[in-house]
């Protein structure tokens, strides 16, 4: 009870209640930087891991287009009978509404998780006529060329355009099964047509920069599956037509494109927009006048 007492009636010297004061003042000044330092470390780790995010992101971009481009396109729209769009909506979904393709074929992870374990291990079975190949492993531990965090980093890469999918001038994968019962038999290809397709394989020189489904796999001009069918529509644009275009059907173009490469440059190649002066503007002079025939009445046949 004394102890209690002398508590509550000490009363502190003048020097004591200033040392007192000052050991508040200096520990109230220590928290408020201690939260603040806090903060501030807080804010730079989340700067730091954006920063690094961003680094791992461009780094995927780099394998991307030299691994991925070539099949998926620069921008990821895809490639007729090539390999489908990955950039877009259907396959990437929204910030709100999850992915179509993933929905439709029943897989129950992440989109990340579907990106990263497509790229590693491939696609072994085919479950579609539409796309001439399999889907190939990468990853090292499947045969293919690149490392895991090589894997992950272009992951990172495909999944950030979810940010802002494409919607238009895509090539969307079919529906589960779509593609895959019997296809139309082929026509066959007349004597002047197939001598044609050997020209397109050899001396013209075709294969080095366009694909067509089970002849070749060229990722430098644009893609040939349809050619004739894209070109009747084709010669009926004005953006055609302002570029000084002269022909009227499917034949007059593909002769023109061959002969007058640069007179019109369609706008999409499977590596990004196409560029003027990059076909061999020569062909006439490298073919013999037989051989040009026969290409064009083979290319003719691609609808």
């Amino acid at each position: 009870m004394n102890l209690f007492y002398k508590i509550i009636t000490f009363k502190p010297s003048f020097g004591l209640r200033i040392v007192t004061g000052l050991v508040g003042i200096v520990l109230s000044l220590a928290t408020c930087g201690i939260v603040g330092l806090t903060d501030m470390v807080a804010a730079q780790l989340k700067t730091n891991d954006e920063s690094f995010e961003g680094r791992l992101t461009e780094a995927g971009a780099k394998v991307y287009f030299e691994q991925c481009a070539r099949c998926h396109g620069l921008q990821g729209k895809g490639a007729d009978g090539a390999a489908p769009a990955i950039s877009s909506v259907a396959f990437l979904g929204t910030k709100t509404t999850p992915s179509q393709r993933l929905k439709d074929i029943g897989w129950i992870g992440t989109l990340e998780g579907y990106i990263e374990a497509v790229t590693a291990s491939g696609i072994p079975i085919k479950s579609s006529q539409v796309w001439e190949q399999n889907h190939p492993p990468f990853s090292q531990r499947f045969g293919g060329p690149l490392r895991d965090d090589q894997i992950r980093n272009v992951t990172k890469f495909v999944a950030n355009w979810k940010q802002k999918p494409f919607t238009d001038g895509v090539v969307d994968a079919p529906k589960p099964g779509a593609g895959s019962g019997p296809q139309p038999t082929p026509i066959p290809l007349g004597p002047k047509e197939n001598a044609g397709l050997e020209v397109f394989k050899g001396a013209g020189g075709c294969t080095a920069c366009h694909a067509i489904r089970g002849i070749a796999t060229g990722a430098v001009g644009p893609t040939l599956n349809k050619l004739a069918s894209t070109a009747e529509k084709r010669v009926t644009q004005a953006d055609y037509k302002a570029a000084g275009g002269k022909a009227t059907d499917a034949a007059g173009y593909i002769r023109e494109s061959i002969l007058a490469p640069n007179t019109y440059v369609v706008p999409d190649c499977p590596q990004g927009a196409c560029a003027s002066g990059v076909m061999t503007a020569n062909l006439d002079k490298i073919l013999k006048p037989e051989e040009l025939e026969n290409l064009i009445a083979y290319l003719v046949t691609l609808r």
